[in-house]
């Protein structure tokens, strides 16, 4: 089955939102949506947070600049974003995965991501090679969509 609507990857918000390294190939991607819907969970909202945090205590971003780009957070995903629930299924589906396949270099957020990606039909667009491979490795590629 192939899947149309983008979930997005915590990587890919935040090089829309902090200039990064992957802020070019994340504005060309975003650029090429159109009006299509752009999904992202309640889990990438928390990842991006805990990101931003952590940038904050490393001393890449002050406080000021943090606030400002939860606001922007907040507007962009207000105006384009829709926003998906995470289920519990989705966390047996990821500990499934991690369980069958310990040998594999899946980390658990990334399996949440795949299980919310299979269980809602949308595919999750990433920067994250990782993750990209390790969908391949596990026959799910199908999932997933390089950005």
């Amino acid at each position: 089955m192939q899947r149309f609507e983008p979930y997005l990857d915590t990587c890919i918000l935040f090089s829309l939102l902090v200039p990064d390294s992957g802020s070019k190939a994340a504005l060309h991607w975003f650029s090429g949506q159109k009006e299509q819907p752009i999904w992202l969970s309640h889990w990438t909202w928390l990842e991006l947070t805990g990101v931003l945090a952590l940038c904050c205590r490393r001393g890449d971003l002050n406080s000021e600049r943090l606030q400002l780009i939860h606001q922007e957070a907040d507007a962009f995903r207000r105006e384009r974003l829709s926003l998906v629930e995470v289920l519990s299924a989705d966390f047996l589906q990821a500990q499934n995965w991690l369980r069958q396949h310990p040998d594999k270099p899946l980390r658990s957020g990334d399996a949440l991501h795949l299980a919310i990606a299979q269980r809602t039909q949308l595919q999750l667009h990433t920067a994250d090679q990782q993750l990209l491979n390790v969908a391949g490795a596990l026959g799910l590629s199908d999932l997933v969509r390089a950005v």
